[in-house]
């Protein structure tokens, strides 16, 4: 997955693995995967079930936080986004389409964020929440891995939190682009692993209190 023309470019490097994990999982909301809703979405059954199976291995060692897409109906907290991307408008905050997806197994403990751009840290108390809980370790999924978990992928790193995207749990509605922007990310900002891999990293992480 490594582009060698990165690596003499002087990219290249490793991010740690900590003991203070979180699961970062990003608009998995019924307006991103049940096509009849939204022309968004895309069939996200596969990434959802590798979901599925992250959620229940972090659970003993640190937080699961979803964001999901919403905004007004006259979309002005949408911003120019809404210019080039007029299809927000099937994302009504209290609409079906911004519930998350029912086949994702989230419990009343786990925190829903509502955010209004690409990123899950723009203009959302996601940072602030991380650094409470002093999380060293980032797990992302979710869609689209071109558009939101790519721009949250990046903040992270800015925000000093390593980022680990698990290939299998995330979607993007073009392969072609699901597969350059996680060679990208790996080259540039975050480690993309396999979910055998993010499954046994988490299994060697000692217990902690979330």
């Amino acid at each position: 997955m490594t582009d060698t023309a990165n690596i003499k470019s002087g990219f290249g490097g490793s991010l740690t693995i900590g003991q203070r994990p979180a699961l970062l999982i990003v608009d998995f909301q019924r307006g991103f995967t049940e096509p009849e809703i939204s022309p968004l979405a895309s069939d996200c059954s596969k990434s959802i079930a590798a979901v599925n199976q992250l959620i229940r291995a972090i659970r003993p060692h640190g937080p699961v936080i979803f964001t999901v897409c919403s905004y007004a109906p006259n979309l002005i907290d949408a911003g120019i986004w809404s210019q080039k991307c007029p299809t927000l408008s099937t994302l009504l905050r209290g609409s079906t389409a911004c519930e998350l997806d029912p086949t994702i197994e989230a419990t009343e403990d786990d925190l829903v964020i509502e955010k209004t751009q690409a990123s899950a840290f723009f203009g959302t108390p996601v940072a602030g929440i991380l650094s409470a809980m002093k999380v060293d370790t980032l797990y992302l999924a979710g869609c689209t891995t071109s558009g939101c978990i790519r721009a949250s992928v990046v903040d992270a790193l800015q925000h000093g939190f390593p980022p680990f995207v698990v290939e299998e749990a995330c979607a993007d509605r073009s392969p072609q682009q699901h597969a350059s922007n996680l060679i990208d990310m790996q080259n540039k900002y975050a480690e993309v692993i396999n979910l055998p891999t993010a499954l046994s990293q988490l299994s060697r992480m000692s217990i902690t209190n979330n």
